[in-house]
Parts: structure tokens; sequence; C-alpha cells
């Protein structure tokens, strides 16, 4: 298995899932936004992904499957640094394709991003793959780009490929000192701080978390089944709003009786609310979510405090 971004929150929990499975893994990360330094066990090729020469000489060994978690990933970051996201994204992606090329892979899952979707704002319809893409993010469009950039190149190589569409992933391993990635860990990290917190939009607007552990689930669960290429949810199918988000995370730290919440003026290019029907993965794998939003938010929020990580 090669797995770009290997030593970050997802591709490093990926990476030791597989370790432990017996599964050899090949990581290739720059280390510039990673949260270890290595993941024991896996070969390790500290290369920027956007160095296409670095790439083409590459000596990797050969695995059926890539992995590519590596790019921007920060949709507040995107508005700031809207060339980058999308120059940067669509370069790395197609680096991560050359790998696939050379070391012979036979299928190619990328993570992307429910920011694909756009609006759809009706908590009576979880989003479908089917449903028309229509980003209002400079992430969301890099994403969108990156799956069809997927797309083209593996069907031409003849090469399995999946997007995984990635609601808004949770977990231990988190890097909560990161205020512009992460629902959960923002809120998280700001209550770690204070009772007294900001929200950047309506309290009313929903998502769909999903706990770490599922979403790598999700990923060796589509690298090891045949599965027909194109797009594939990967969410809890479950609704919450982010004024209940906040309230299970205070009342996990023991704060909600302190809690006071200002609203103020939503993020650029911010989704009010979506979540995942997630029959297509299911259908196709067997995946079944273990965390509800409950039990996630208390394990991350006692594994928070272990670390000391909101105050980091």
């Amino acid at each position: 298995m090669i797995i770009t971004g290997g030593l970050g929150f997802i591709g490093s929990s990926i990476a030791k899932r597989l370790l432990s499975e017996g599964t050899r893994v090949s990581i290739i990360d720059d280390s510039s936004t990673a949260v270890r330094t290595n993941v024991p066990g896996a070969d390790t090729f500290k290369i920027n992904m956007m160095d296409h020469l670095a790439i083409k000489n590459i000596n990797i060994p050969a695995a059926d499957c890539v992995m590519h978690l590596c790019g921007p990933s920060s949709g507040p970051a995107s508005a700031v640094y809207p060339v980058e996201t999308l120059s940067g994204g669509h370069a790395i992606t197609f680096n991560a394709l050359e790998v696939a090329k050379k070391t012979g892979t036979k299928k190619f899952l990328m993570a992307s991003s429910m920011t694909v979707y756009g609006n759809t704002s009706n908590r009576e319809i979880p989003v479908t793959e089917d449903q028309p893409c229509n980003p209002i993010s400079y992430y969301g469009i890099s994403k969108f780009a990156n799956e069809r950039l997927v797309e083209v190149y593996c069907l031409e190589h003849k090469i399995e490929f999946n997007n995984l569409r990635l609601f808004n992933v949770y977990g231990p391993g988190q890097k909560l000192s990161r205020g512009d990635q992460g629902l959960v860990s923002i809120f998280l990290s700001l209550l770690m701080k204070s009772s007294n917190i900001v929200s950047r939009g309506s309290l009313e607007r929903f998502r769909d978390i999903i706990h770490i552990e599922d979403v790598v689930s999700a990923f060796c669960l589509c690298a090891e089944t045949g599965i027909r290429n194109g797009p594939i949810n990967v969410g809890s199918g479950m609704v919450i709003t982010i004024g209940e988000l906040i309230r299970k995370i205070a009342d996990a730290l023991n704060i909600a009786d302190q809690l006071k919440v200002e609203v103020c003026e939503p993020v650029p290019g911010d989704i009010f609310g979506i979540y995942a029907d997630i029959e297509t993965l299911k259908k196709a794998t067997g995946f079944n979510p273990v965390y509800q939003p409950a039990d996630g938010i208390l394990q991350f929020a006692d594994w928070a405090r272990r670390e000391n990580q909101g105050f980091t």
C-alpha cells in the first residue's frame, strides 16, 4: 500500500491499521502538515508531492493500491490562498497518479470532500453520489477538479478508482492547534480554553460527523473490495446541528452550565447544511459506522484532556 500524506491525521491512522494487519505500507510525505514524524514499520519517503522530478525518480516498491490523502485540507484557508489551493491541489494529485502508474497500481483511492456538493440545506434528504455538484468554496472547487482528473487519468491508464467524499472527520490524533481545519476539533479546542466561544455562522447549520476509526475502516474496505469506479460518500449518515455539537462537547468537558455562544458572520464559502447517504458504501463493502456522535465526541474529549491538546 502507498499512502500520500501518510504522516497526517487520516493517513497515519490508516497506515497504523494496515500495518497492524500485516500490510506493507509506503508513505510519501514532506512533513509540512504532519501530526507525527513517522509511523513505525512503514517505509517513509520524505518528498514534496509538488516536486514532479522527485516523484518521477522515486524508487518506491510496487503496490496494489495508492491512497491519496496529500494536499490542501482547509476550507477557510482556501479563501485566503485560493491559487495555492487550486493549482497546488491539482499538481499534487497529478503526481500521485504518476506514482500509481509507475508502481503498477491496480486501484487509486483519493480523499475528496463533501464540499464538492455545495449547499443542499434540506435536513430531510441526505446527499447521494449522483446529486449534481455545485461547490461554493475554492476548496470544494479544487476537490471537484481533482475528482475529474482522477477519473480521466485512471480510465486512460486502466486503473480502478474511487473518490471518497469525506464528511467532517474527527477523533484522537487530530491536531487541535489548527483553527482552520476540523469542525469538531475546532470547537473542542475552543471549549477547552473557555466556556465562552464564537460560532462563525448559525447554530442551526447541520453536518455529518464521522469518527476517524470509521474513516479508516471505509478506506481499508474500499481498497480490498471491488467497487464500481466513481465517487463514494464516507460519513456516518447522521445529522447534528452546530448547536447540538457544541452542547455535546460542553457536556463531555463538564462545562455545559457555563456555556455561552456568540454567533457572528459565517466563513466565506461555508455550507449551511449537508449529511451523507452512505448506502453505496454499505452495499459495496458491508461498511457500518461504529461511532455515534455522542460516544465519539466523549472519547475525543477524554483523549484531548489526557494529551492536553487544546492548549498547544
